[in-house]
């Protein structure tokens, strides 16, 4: 609980009534997180929000997602975490008090999820990486999103060395929205490393040709790029990233494993359980398609 709740939450003891709901530390991260920014970006505790500053918040959230910052599902998960509070502070309070729920009108008009995660099958993840592997920096982003399991937008918010960290178990990345350091797997943290030994001395982690820090929009672009020079149909970095969950469930990971690993509560991580993703996976390692990522052929 910050100690700044009065602008974030609504009380402490309200807080701790709701979290008592939570069956993990990510899905109250998630929560915090979500409920943290719409007050921010509203200037006003959570219980004293009205109709037009969900609308507001609502239209620069449309905003993030033409600026290719966030997806559309982004937004829905957001705005069901918010509803979901706002519900309780209403039945907390009662039907007499005249407190409403200013979300609810909004969730009809969001994306829906799929009720099966999209993934890329494991053949045609090999041609995109062979076709990436002449560029360093696409080829460590794509590896991050496919063995790691970040975002694009956690991606784009790396800033360098600092970020990172090797522990016994081995090396893990600080995301500033997670709670929880994310493990990178060896194979991977191989290749960042050649990256970073090989970029210049920048603020940002990935930045372009101008200097700038990376942004959705251009990782957008580098996907339909390199899916048409691997030949395949074009695929989302979402659905990339996707993968790294179906792959931990393919390979015995429980629900609580991979919703650590990706930043997911455990109820959103069901849709990565793929059992067509599961067997092609295991037809193709049969074929000997790579599952390790090797460093690129530069």
């Amino acid at each position: 609980m910050s100690q700044n709740c009065e602008q974030e939450f609504v009380n402490t003891e309200l807080w701790n009534l709701f979290r008592n709901r939570f069956k993990s530390s990510t899905t109250e991260a998630s929560y915090r997180s979500d409920i943290r920014e719409f007050c921010r970006m509203t200037g006003k505790p959570f219980d004293r929000a009205e109709e037009e500053d969900v609308r507001r918040y609502y239209e620069k959230m449309r905003d993030r997602i033409s600026e290719g910052r966030i997806s559309p599902l982004t937004l829905t998960k957001k705005f069901r975490e918010l509803h979901s509070f706002a519900q309780f502070l209403v039945e907390y309070d009662g039907e007499d008090s005249g407190r409403s729920d200013p979300f609810y009108p909004y969730l009809k008009d969001l994306a829906k999820e799929d009720a099966l995660a999209r993934s890329v099958p494991v053949e045609e993840m090999d041609a995109l990486l062979k076709a990436a592997e002449k560029d360093l920096m696409a080829y460590t982003i794509l590896t991050l999103m496919y063995r790691a399991g970040l975002s694009s937008t956690e991606i784009t918010e790396l800033n360098g060395e600092e970020d990172f960290a090797l522990y016994d178990d081995g090396a893990y990345v600080f995301l500033p929205r997670r709670r929880e350091p994310c493990y990178i797997p060896e194979d991977a943290w191989e290749i960042l490393k050649e990256y970073m030994a090989a970029r210049e001395p920048h603020p940002s982690l990935f930045y372009n040709r101008r200097g700038r820090r990376l942004n959705g929009m251009y990782i957008s672009r580098m996907m339909k790029k390199y899916c048409a020079a691997a030949g395949i149909r074009s695929c989302s970095a979402e659905a990339v990233r996707n993968c790294c969950a179906f792959n931990l469930f393919s390979y015995g990971a429980s629900s609580r494993q991979v919703a650590g690993q990706m930043g997911r509560t455990e109820i959103q991580i069901r849709r990565y359980r793929g059992l067509s993703y599961q067997g092609n996976l295991r037809k193709k390692a049969n074929d000997l398609v790579k599952m390790r990522i090797e460093k690129p052929q530069l």
